[in-house]
């Protein structure tokens, strides 16, 4: 439908990319309102209230005290006291049993000295205790062997 208007300079066209779209559009408005059955009752937008209830929580959440950046920066600091207080102690027990297992090391080599000595000893006195009867079985058997 073609709307003009009457003027100073005749009657002008209102269809145009100005008036006619704001036209339009209110023709279209008044269509949805003209369709719009008010005696049945609305449905709720159950999905938009959600979404908001959702957001809200959220946000809530967001700005509680213990999200504060300021409660947030004091519990990362005392946080961050404990680990290096803990970071030391596992040093000084990391040391310490460093330190346990040079020693432990050393009284093993000191050990394995001491079993090699015991053995050469072992040895040592087998081979003389040998030696002994060997000397006592050859001295005594010609004792009676020449007699």
């Amino acid at each position: 439908m073609e709307r003009h208007v009457c003027g100073p300079q005749g009657i002008v066209s209102c269809d145009d990319d100005c008036a006619g779209l704001l036209i339009r559009d209110m023709d279209r408005l008044l269509r949805l309102i003209g369709s719009v059955n008010l005696t049945l009752p609305l449905p709720l937008p159950y999905k938009v209230l959600y979404r908001y209830e959702n957001m809200t929580e959220e946000l809530k959440h967001m700005l509680s005290p213990q999200r504060a950046p300021e409660r947030l920066l004091q519990l990362a600091d005392s946080n961050l006291g404990s680990l290096v207080t803990e970071m030391d102690e596992l040093l000084s027990r990391a040391t310490k049993v460093s330190a346990d297992g040079q020693q432990t090391a050393a009284d093993a080599e000191r050990s394995r000295k001491g079993a090699e000595d015991l053995e050469l000893y072992v040895r040592n006195t087998l081979l003389a205790a040998e030696d002994k009867i060997h000397y006592w079985k050859n001295n005594h058997l010609n004792r009676y062997s020449t007699h």
